[in-house]
Protein backbone atom coordinates (compact mmCIF):
# COMPACT_ATOMS: atom_id res chain seq x y z
CA UNK A 1 0.00 0.00 0.00
CA UNK A 2 2.70 2.57 1.09
CA UNK A 3 4.42 1.98 -2.56
CA UNK A 4 1.42 2.36 -4.31
CA UNK A 5 0.48 5.43 -2.07
CA UNK A 6 4.14 7.09 -2.78
CA UNK A 7 3.43 6.86 -6.56
CA UNK A 8 0.16 8.36 -6.00
CA UNK A 9 1.66 11.16 -4.58
CA UNK A 10 4.49 11.51 -7.10
CA UNK A 11 2.16 11.34 -9.79
CA UNK A 12 -0.44 14.05 -8.07
CA UNK A 13 2.91 16.62 -7.39
CA UNK A 14 3.64 16.16 -11.20
CA UNK A 15 0.25 17.11 -12.02
CA UNK A 16 -0.13 20.05 -10.03
CA UNK A 17 3.20 21.58 -11.05
CA UNK A 18 1.65 21.13 -14.65
CA UNK A 19 -1.44 22.73 -14.11
CA UNK A 20 0.65 25.41 -13.05
CA UNK A 21 2.44 25.53 -15.95
CA UNK A 22 -0.05 25.54 -18.42
CA UNK A 23 -1.56 28.35 -16.37
CA UNK A 24 1.07 30.41 -16.35
CA UNK A 25 -0.16 33.21 -19.19
CA UNK A 26 -3.03 34.05 -16.36
CA UNK A 27 -0.09 35.33 -14.82
CA UNK A 28 1.94 37.26 -17.18
CA UNK A 29 0.99 40.29 -15.29
CA UNK A 30 -0.08 41.43 -11.55
CA UNK A 31 -3.49 42.17 -12.07
CA UNK A 32 -3.82 38.25 -13.82
CA UNK A 33 -2.18 36.52 -11.38
CA UNK A 34 -4.68 38.46 -8.93
CA UNK A 35 -7.96 37.91 -10.75
CA UNK A 36 -7.69 35.93 -14.25
CA UNK A 37 -8.44 38.85 -16.32
CA UNK A 38 -12.60 38.45 -14.87
CA UNK A 39 -12.83 35.31 -17.00
CA UNK A 40 -13.85 32.96 -13.86
CA UNK A 41 -16.56 30.84 -14.85
CA UNK A 42 -19.54 28.85 -12.72
CA UNK A 43 -16.78 25.50 -12.59
CA UNK A 44 -13.83 27.42 -11.74
CA UNK A 45 -15.49 29.78 -9.53
CA UNK A 46 -17.39 26.68 -7.45
CA UNK A 47 -14.09 24.92 -7.02
CA UNK A 48 -12.06 28.08 -5.49
CA UNK A 49 -14.64 28.40 -3.41
CA UNK A 50 -15.15 24.42 -2.20
CA UNK A 51 -11.42 24.21 -2.68
CA UNK A 52 -10.78 27.15 -0.13
CA UNK A 53 -12.88 25.52 2.47
CA UNK A 54 -12.12 21.21 2.51
CA UNK A 55 -9.13 21.75 3.26
CA UNK A 56 -7.55 19.38 5.97
CA UNK A 57 -8.93 21.22 8.67
CA UNK A 58 -12.60 20.19 7.10
CA UNK A 59 -11.71 16.46 6.12
CA UNK A 60 -8.81 15.73 8.84
CA UNK A 61 -9.88 18.08 11.24
CA UNK A 62 -13.61 17.09 10.76
CA UNK A 63 -12.47 13.42 11.53
CA UNK A 64 -10.69 14.81 14.46
CA UNK A 65 -13.49 16.35 16.12
CA UNK A 66 -15.90 13.50 15.27
CA UNK A 67 -13.82 10.80 17.16
CA UNK A 68 -13.74 13.15 19.82
CA UNK A 69 -17.23 14.24 19.87
CA UNK A 70 -19.18 12.20 17.49
CA UNK A 71 -21.65 13.89 14.08
CA UNK A 72 -21.12 17.08 16.28
CA UNK A 73 -17.90 17.09 14.58
CA UNK A 74 -19.29 18.30 11.37
CA UNK A 75 -20.47 21.36 12.62
CA UNK A 76 -17.68 23.09 11.43
CA UNK A 77 -17.93 21.78 7.83
CA UNK A 78 -21.65 22.61 7.38
CA UNK A 79 -20.76 26.01 8.77
CA UNK A 80 -18.62 26.23 6.03
CA UNK A 81 -21.24 25.63 3.24
CA UNK A 82 -23.38 28.08 5.10
CA UNK A 83 -21.13 30.14 5.00
CA UNK A 84 -21.18 29.83 0.98
CA UNK A 85 -24.77 30.67 0.81
CA UNK A 86 -24.43 33.58 3.08
CA UNK A 87 -21.86 35.24 0.59
CA UNK A 88 -23.97 34.50 -2.36
CA UNK A 89 -27.17 36.33 -1.01
CA UNK A 90 -25.78 38.86 0.75
CA UNK A 91 -22.55 40.10 -0.57
CA UNK A 92 -22.28 38.91 -4.05
CA UNK A 93 -23.94 41.54 -5.83
CA UNK A 94 -22.64 44.08 -4.12
CA UNK A 95 -19.29 43.45 -4.18
CA UNK A 96 -19.70 42.70 -7.69
CA UNK A 97 -21.51 45.33 -8.84
CA UNK A 98 -19.08 48.12 -7.02
CA UNK A 99 -16.18 46.16 -8.60
CA UNK A 100 -14.43 45.89 -4.55
CA UNK A 101 -10.80 44.34 -5.46
CA UNK A 102 -10.65 43.89 -1.36
CA UNK A 103 -12.11 44.89 1.85
CA UNK A 104 -9.80 47.82 1.74
CA UNK A 105 -11.74 48.80 -1.68
CA UNK A 106 -14.60 49.44 0.34
CA UNK A 107 -12.83 50.96 3.50
CA UNK A 108 -11.57 53.63 1.30
CA UNK A 109 -14.43 54.50 -0.46
CA UNK A 110 -17.14 54.65 2.79
CA UNK A 111 -14.37 56.22 4.93
CA UNK A 112 -12.62 58.69 2.53
CA UNK A 113 -9.13 57.60 4.96
CA UNK A 114 -6.70 54.18 4.41
CA UNK A 115 -6.63 53.61 8.26
CA UNK A 116 -9.67 51.25 8.39
CA UNK A 117 -8.57 49.49 4.97
CA UNK A 118 -4.30 49.29 6.74
CA UNK A 119 -6.35 47.42 9.72
CA UNK A 120 -8.41 44.72 7.46
CA UNK A 121 -4.79 44.39 5.35
CA UNK A 122 -2.97 43.83 8.54
CA UNK A 123 -5.66 41.41 10.44
CA UNK A 124 -6.36 39.61 6.94
CA UNK A 125 -2.62 38.66 6.48
CA UNK A 126 -2.29 37.58 10.66
CA UNK A 127 -5.39 36.06 9.87
CA UNK A 128 -4.61 34.28 6.79
CA UNK A 129 -0.81 33.22 7.97
CA UNK A 130 -3.24 31.15 10.82
CA UNK A 131 -5.00 29.36 8.08
CA UNK A 132 -2.10 28.94 6.11
CA UNK A 133 -0.23 27.28 9.49
CA UNK A 134 -3.26 24.87 10.53
CA UNK A 135 -3.06 23.85 6.47
CA UNK A 136 0.56 22.74 6.82
CA UNK A 137 0.17 21.24 10.32
CA UNK A 138 -2.88 18.98 8.55
CA UNK A 139 -0.32 18.01 5.75
CA UNK A 140 2.36 17.11 8.68
CA UNK A 141 -0.21 14.82 10.22
CA UNK A 142 -0.09 13.47 6.93
CA UNK A 143 3.01 12.45 6.42
CA UNK A 144 3.23 11.06 10.01
CA UNK A 145 0.68 9.35 9.56
CA UNK A 146 2.28 7.25 6.75
CA UNK A 147 5.31 6.79 8.31
CA UNK A 148 7.43 9.68 6.81
CA UNK A 149 9.19 12.64 8.71
CA UNK A 150 6.11 14.95 9.05
CA UNK A 151 8.43 18.33 9.56
CA UNK A 152 10.54 17.39 6.29
CA UNK A 153 6.97 16.21 4.46
CA UNK A 154 5.76 19.84 5.30
CA UNK A 155 8.58 22.13 3.93
CA UNK A 156 8.42 20.20 0.89
CA UNK A 157 5.04 20.21 0.15
CA UNK A 158 4.99 24.30 0.82
CA UNK A 159 8.23 24.50 -1.63
CA UNK A 160 5.80 22.89 -4.25
CA UNK A 161 2.90 25.19 -3.33
CA UNK A 162 5.26 28.37 -3.40
CA UNK A 163 6.52 26.80 -7.11
CA UNK A 164 3.55 26.61 -8.84
CA UNK A 165 1.88 29.11 -7.13
CA UNK A 166 4.36 31.61 -8.83
CA UNK A 167 3.54 30.16 -12.32
CA UNK A 168 -0.14 30.87 -12.48
CA UNK A 169 -1.96 32.55 -9.88
CA UNK A 170 -5.49 32.76 -8.90
CA UNK A 171 -6.04 30.42 -11.89
CA UNK A 172 -3.76 27.87 -10.91
CA UNK A 173 -5.51 27.54 -7.07
CA UNK A 174 -8.96 27.79 -8.61
CA UNK A 175 -8.01 24.89 -11.20
CA UNK A 176 -6.36 22.60 -8.77
CA UNK A 177 -9.04 23.43 -6.76
CA UNK A 178 -12.03 21.56 -9.39
CA UNK A 179 -9.58 18.93 -9.39
CA UNK A 180 -8.81 18.13 -5.64
CA UNK A 181 -12.92 18.71 -5.04
CA UNK A 182 -14.29 16.06 -7.14
CA UNK A 183 -11.49 13.47 -6.40
CA UNK A 184 -12.27 14.14 -2.63
CA UNK A 185 -15.78 14.39 -2.59
CA UNK A 186 -16.29 11.07 -4.57
CA UNK A 187 -13.28 9.62 -2.38
CA UNK A 188 -15.07 10.74 0.84
CA UNK A 189 -18.91 8.90 -0.53
CA UNK A 190 -16.66 5.71 -1.69
CA UNK A 191 -14.93 5.59 1.98
CA UNK A 192 -18.48 5.52 3.76
CA UNK A 193 -20.38 3.49 1.27
CA UNK A 194 -17.74 1.06 1.56
CA UNK A 195 -17.79 1.72 5.89
CA UNK A 196 -21.42 1.04 5.64
CA UNK A 197 -21.61 -1.69 3.56
CA UNK A 198 -19.36 -3.60 6.05
CA UNK A 199 -21.44 -2.72 8.57
CA UNK A 200 -19.79 0.36 10.37
CA UNK A 201 -23.01 1.96 11.59
CA UNK A 202 -23.47 -1.74 13.75
CA UNK A 203 -20.35 -1.98 14.95
CA UNK A 204 -20.10 1.90 16.32
CA UNK A 205 -24.06 0.79 18.38
CA UNK A 206 -22.26 -2.03 19.73
CA UNK A 207 -19.35 -0.52 20.71
CA UNK A 208 -21.20 2.08 21.87
CA UNK A 209 -23.38 -0.51 23.77
CA UNK A 210 -20.83 -2.38 25.51
CA UNK A 211 -19.66 1.25 26.96
CA UNK A 212 -16.19 0.84 24.47
CA UNK A 213 -17.34 4.10 22.23
CA UNK A 214 -18.18 7.74 22.98
CA UNK A 215 -22.05 7.53 23.47
CA UNK A 216 -22.42 10.41 20.98
CA UNK A 217 -20.56 8.55 18.11
CA UNK A 218 -23.40 8.49 15.85
CA UNK A 219 -25.27 11.68 17.19
CA UNK A 220 -24.71 15.14 17.18
CA UNK A 221 -25.31 15.32 21.28
CA UNK A 222 -21.20 15.84 21.67
CA UNK A 223 -21.01 19.67 21.47
CA UNK A 224 -22.44 22.13 24.19
CA UNK A 225 -23.87 25.16 22.54
CA UNK A 226 -20.73 27.32 23.76
CA UNK A 227 -18.35 25.28 21.86
CA UNK A 228 -20.86 24.58 18.77
CA UNK A 229 -20.83 28.93 18.63
CA UNK A 230 -17.27 28.95 18.82
CA UNK A 231 -16.92 26.44 15.53
CA UNK A 232 -19.70 27.98 13.49
CA UNK A 233 -20.31 31.60 14.08
CA UNK A 234 -16.30 33.28 13.88
CA UNK A 235 -15.80 31.33 10.80
CA UNK A 236 -19.52 32.52 9.30
CA UNK A 237 -18.79 36.08 10.33
CA UNK A 238 -15.51 35.56 9.10
CA UNK A 239 -16.15 35.29 5.65
CA UNK A 240 -17.95 37.93 5.32
CA UNK A 241 -14.67 40.06 5.17
CA UNK A 242 -12.48 37.22 3.94
CA UNK A 243 -10.25 38.73 1.03
CA UNK A 244 -10.45 35.29 -0.50
CA UNK A 245 -14.43 35.86 -1.52
CA UNK A 246 -13.86 39.14 -2.64
CA UNK A 247 -11.32 38.02 -5.56
CA UNK A 248 -13.43 35.05 -6.61
CA UNK A 249 -16.33 37.52 -6.96
CA UNK A 250 -14.20 40.28 -8.85
CA UNK A 251 -12.93 37.47 -11.22
CA UNK A 252 -15.65 36.38 -12.21
CA UNK A 253 -16.94 36.63 -15.72
CA UNK A 254 -20.37 37.86 -14.31
CA UNK A 255 -22.11 38.64 -10.78
CA UNK A 256 -24.79 35.44 -11.83
CA UNK A 257 -21.83 33.30 -12.70
CA UNK A 258 -19.99 33.91 -9.01
CA UNK A 259 -23.92 33.62 -7.09
CA UNK A 260 -24.34 30.07 -8.96
CA UNK A 261 -20.47 28.94 -8.23
CA UNK A 262 -21.30 29.64 -4.16
CA UNK A 263 -25.03 28.21 -4.22
CA UNK A 264 -22.86 24.86 -5.88
CA UNK A 265 -20.20 25.52 -3.41
CA UNK A 266 -23.28 24.82 -0.49
CA UNK A 267 -24.90 22.49 -2.45
CA UNK A 268 -21.92 19.76 -2.43
CA UNK A 269 -20.00 21.03 0.74
CA UNK A 270 -22.85 20.49 3.37
CA UNK A 271 -23.55 16.48 2.79
CA UNK A 272 -19.46 16.17 2.56
CA UNK A 273 -19.04 18.00 5.94
CA UNK A 274 -20.76 14.55 7.02
CA UNK A 275 -18.54 11.91 6.04
CA UNK A 276 -15.42 13.43 8.14
CA UNK A 277 -16.74 12.98 10.85
CA UNK A 278 -18.55 9.34 10.45
CA UNK A 279 -15.29 8.44 9.78
CA UNK A 280 -13.63 9.98 12.27
CA UNK A 281 -16.19 8.60 14.73
CA UNK A 282 -16.01 4.80 13.50
CA UNK A 283 -11.59 5.23 13.83
CA UNK A 284 -12.50 6.07 17.71
CA UNK A 285 -15.04 3.03 17.95
CA UNK A 286 -12.82 0.62 16.39
CA UNK A 287 -9.51 1.21 16.55
CA UNK A 288 -9.11 3.82 19.57
CA UNK A 289 -7.71 6.44 17.24
CA UNK A 290 -7.78 10.07 18.08
CA UNK A 291 -6.64 13.38 16.59
CA UNK A 292 -5.35 13.22 13.28
CA UNK A 293 -4.59 9.51 13.25
CA UNK A 294 -8.60 8.83 13.27
CA UNK A 295 -8.74 9.89 9.40
CA UNK A 296 -5.64 7.99 8.02
CA UNK A 297 -6.06 4.95 10.21
CA UNK A 298 -9.63 4.51 8.64
CA UNK A 299 -8.07 5.09 5.51
CA UNK A 300 -5.34 3.19 5.92
CA UNK A 301 -7.24 0.32 6.97
CA UNK A 302 -10.27 -0.36 5.75
CA UNK A 303 -9.82 0.69 1.61
CA UNK A 304 -8.31 -0.60 -1.38
CA UNK A 305 -4.52 0.40 -1.61
CA UNK A 306 -5.52 2.48 -4.85
CA UNK A 307 -8.39 3.92 -3.19
CA UNK A 308 -6.69 5.20 -0.48
CA UNK A 309 -4.04 6.11 -1.98
CA UNK A 310 -6.15 8.68 -4.64
CA UNK A 311 -8.08 9.82 -0.92
CA UNK A 312 -4.56 10.60 0.59
CA UNK A 313 -2.96 12.28 -2.22
CA UNK A 314 -6.25 14.52 -2.61
CA UNK A 315 -6.78 15.35 0.98
CA UNK A 316 -2.74 16.67 0.02
CA UNK A 317 -3.57 18.46 -2.67
CA UNK A 318 -6.78 20.13 -0.49
CA UNK A 319 -3.85 21.47 1.91
CA UNK A 320 -1.63 22.31 -0.98
CA UNK A 321 -4.42 24.29 -3.25
CA UNK A 322 -5.95 26.01 0.14
CA UNK A 323 -2.54 27.39 1.17
CA UNK A 324 -2.35 28.59 -2.64
CA UNK A 325 -5.19 30.72 -2.51
CA UNK A 326 -3.85 32.11 0.59
CA UNK A 327 -0.63 33.21 -0.94
CA UNK A 328 -2.97 34.48 -2.96
CA UNK A 329 -4.93 36.22 -0.75
CA UNK A 330 -1.65 37.63 0.85
CA UNK A 331 -0.60 39.73 -2.76
CA UNK A 332 -3.94 41.09 -2.89
CA UNK A 333 -3.60 43.07 0.50
CA UNK A 334 -0.01 43.53 1.14
CA UNK A 335 1.71 43.41 -2.41
CA UNK A 336 -1.22 45.66 -4.00
CA UNK A 337 -3.25 47.09 -1.48
CA UNK A 338 0.09 48.19 0.96
CA UNK A 339 3.09 48.60 -1.36
CA UNK A 340 0.95 49.07 -4.97
CA UNK A 341 -1.38 51.71 -3.71
CA UNK A 342 -0.24 53.49 -0.51
CA UNK A 343 3.86 53.23 -0.78
CA UNK A 344 4.89 52.65 -4.91
CA UNK A 345 1.60 54.57 -6.87
CA UNK A 346 3.77 52.88 -10.58
CA UNK A 347 5.74 50.09 -9.95
CA UNK A 348 6.69 48.18 -12.69
CA UNK A 349 5.28 44.74 -13.08
CA UNK A 350 9.23 42.76 -12.34
CA UNK A 351 8.76 45.28 -8.89
CA UNK A 352 5.71 43.59 -8.34
CA UNK A 353 6.38 40.24 -9.18
CA UNK A 354 9.78 40.22 -6.89
CA UNK A 355 7.29 41.83 -3.89
CA UNK A 356 5.18 39.15 -4.59
CA UNK A 357 8.15 36.55 -4.31
CA UNK A 358 9.27 37.95 -0.92
CA UNK A 359 6.05 38.17 0.77
CA UNK A 360 5.04 34.20 -0.20
CA UNK A 361 8.87 33.18 1.04
CA UNK A 362 8.32 35.49 4.10
CA UNK A 363 4.81 33.97 4.80
CA UNK A 364 5.23 30.71 4.50
CA UNK A 365 8.48 30.42 6.61
CA UNK A 366 5.71 32.05 9.28
CA UNK A 367 3.31 29.37 8.75
CA UNK A 368 5.72 26.62 9.05
CA UNK A 369 6.40 27.90 12.34
CA UNK A 370 3.18 27.72 13.74
CA UNK A 371 2.54 24.10 12.11
CA UNK A 372 5.74 22.36 13.91
CA UNK A 373 4.37 24.20 17.18
CA UNK A 374 0.33 24.44 17.55
CA UNK A 375 -1.47 20.86 18.48
CA UNK A 376 -5.18 21.49 17.25
CA UNK A 377 -6.02 22.88 14.22
CA UNK A 378 -9.66 23.29 13.89
CA UNK A 379 -9.19 25.72 17.05
CA UNK A 380 -6.47 27.78 14.74
CA UNK A 381 -9.00 27.81 12.59
CA UNK A 382 -11.24 29.44 14.62
CA UNK A 383 -9.13 31.80 16.53
CA UNK A 384 -8.42 33.16 13.34
CA UNK A 385 -11.48 33.85 12.05
CA UNK A 386 -12.50 35.15 15.06
CA UNK A 387 -9.33 37.69 15.22
CA UNK A 388 -10.65 38.82 11.16
CA UNK A 389 -14.47 39.06 12.37
CA UNK A 390 -13.20 41.10 15.24
CA UNK A 391 -11.47 43.64 13.30
CA UNK A 392 -13.55 44.13 10.17
CA UNK A 393 -17.23 42.63 10.34
CA UNK A 394 -18.25 45.84 12.72
CA UNK A 395 -16.67 48.76 10.40
CA UNK A 396 -17.92 47.08 7.28
CA UNK A 397 -21.30 46.12 7.87
CA UNK A 398 -21.77 48.95 9.74
CA UNK A 399 -21.05 51.31 7.24
CA UNK A 400 -22.65 49.72 4.98
CA UNK A 401 -26.30 50.13 7.19
CA UNK A 402 -25.38 52.96 8.97
CA UNK A 403 -24.31 56.12 7.45
CA UNK A 404 -23.24 57.68 10.47
CA UNK A 405 -20.36 55.71 10.93
CA UNK A 406 -17.07 57.61 10.80
CA UNK A 407 -13.57 56.86 10.28
CA UNK A 408 -12.18 57.23 13.50
CA UNK A 409 -15.26 55.30 14.63
CA UNK A 410 -14.63 52.41 12.39
CA UNK A 411 -10.88 52.65 13.85
CA UNK A 412 -11.36 52.44 17.29
CA UNK A 413 -14.13 49.57 16.59
CA UNK A 414 -11.14 47.26 14.68
CA UNK A 415 -8.41 48.26 17.24
CA UNK A 416 -11.22 47.36 20.54
CA UNK A 417 -12.43 44.24 18.61
CA UNK A 418 -8.52 42.78 18.33
CA UNK A 419 -7.80 44.12 21.53
CA UNK A 420 -10.43 41.93 23.35
CA UNK A 421 -9.36 39.05 21.06
CA UNK A 422 -6.02 39.43 22.34
CA UNK A 423 -7.32 39.57 25.91
CA UNK A 424 -9.07 36.05 25.75
CA UNK A 425 -6.35 34.24 24.36
CA UNK A 426 -4.49 35.47 26.93
CA UNK A 427 -7.33 33.97 29.86
CA UNK A 428 -9.66 36.52 29.88
CA UNK A 429 -13.14 34.55 30.56
CA UNK A 430 -16.21 35.46 28.68
CA UNK A 431 -19.38 34.21 27.53
CA UNK A 432 -19.17 32.85 24.30
CA UNK A 433 -15.83 34.02 23.39
CA UNK A 434 -15.42 32.73 19.80
CA UNK A 435 -18.58 35.86 19.30
CA UNK A 436 -18.13 37.78 22.24
CA UNK A 437 -15.30 40.44 20.43
CA UNK A 438 -18.24 41.51 18.40
CA UNK A 439 -20.11 43.22 21.17
CA UNK A 440 -17.76 45.80 22.47
CA UNK A 441 -16.35 46.51 18.69
CA UNK A 442 -20.01 47.45 18.02
CA UNK A 443 -20.46 49.30 20.90
CA UNK A 444 -17.19 51.53 20.10
CA UNK A 445 -18.16 52.09 16.47
CA UNK A 446 -21.50 53.48 17.44
CA UNK A 447 -20.51 55.47 20.30
CA UNK A 448 -17.13 56.58 18.48
CA UNK A 449 -19.30 58.03 15.87
CA UNK A 450 -21.60 60.04 17.43
CA UNK A 451 -19.01 61.60 19.40
CA UNK A 452 -17.33 62.25 15.98
CA UNK A 453 -20.28 63.13 13.96
CA UNK A 454 -18.95 66.26 12.45
CA UNK A 455 -16.01 64.56 11.02
CA UNK A 456 -18.68 61.85 9.13
CA UNK A 457 -18.29 60.93 5.69
CA UNK A 458 -20.40 61.15 2.63
CA UNK A 459 -22.13 57.71 2.24
CA UNK A 460 -20.44 55.63 -0.34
Amino acid sequence: MLTTIFVVLVIYFVAMVVIGWMGRKHSETFDGYLSMGKSGGVILLAGGYIGAHIGNGFVVGGATDGAAVGMAGSVYGIACGVSCLMIAFLLNDFIYKNNYFTLADYYRGRYNSKFPGLIYDLSQTLSVIGVFGGQIMAGKALFEALGFNGAMGAIFMTVVVLLYSQMSGLWGAYATSVVQTVIIFFGLILTTVILVSHGAVETVQSAVAAGAANPNSLNFKGMNLEALIFMTVPLMLGQVTNQNNFLRITSAKSAKASKIACIVAFLVITPMALMPAFIGSYGAAVYGASGSSAFFTVILNELPAIVAALIIAAALAAVMSTIDGGLIMLSAVLTRDIWQIMLNKNPNEKQLKRITLGINVGSSAIALVLALTVDNMLSLFSSCYAFLAAACFVPFVGGALWKGGTTKGAVSSSVVGMLTVVAIWCGLKVPMAGVFPILPAAVTYVAVSLFTKEERPAAA
